[in-house]
């Protein structure tokens, strides 16, 4: 993609991939992931990151063979450990702000002798 477009519609979509609009409409179906904006009268929007999502399942489907209930698997398997690594990072800065406090306070105590 050369320029940087908010928003693609469709058949943009379908030529970068190559493939039929009616297989997207039809992933989008089967794949909770691939959820473009819809304008009045059912005209999709597609953002960056709806193409992002489209290029993980094209790959997975088209290009690895997996079947689109191997696909979604493996998207929900995806997710959960992106979830986890942010429940991870949120608890490693927490612990991170507790050490600080804790080092504070110690400052505090040894000073006030």
């Amino acid at each position: 993609m050369g320029i940087e477009k908010k928003y693609y519609s469709i058949g943009e979509v379908a030529d970068l991939f190559e493939v039929n609009t009616s297989l997207i409409r039809f992933w989008e179906g089967h794949f909770v992931e691939l959820k473009p904006q819809k304008k009045k009268g059912g005209v999709r929007k597609y953002t960056k990151e709806d193409i992002d999502t489209f290029k993980q399942i094209f790959n997975l489907v088209k290009v690895k063979g997996y079947t689109i209930k191997g696909a979604q698997h493996i998207l929900q398997e995806n997710k959960k450990m992106i979830n986890e690594e942010k429940q991870k990072e949120k608890l490693l800065n927490e612990l991170l702000q507790v050490k600080e406090f804790l080092g504070e306070i110690k400052t505090s105590i040894v000073e006030s002798k």
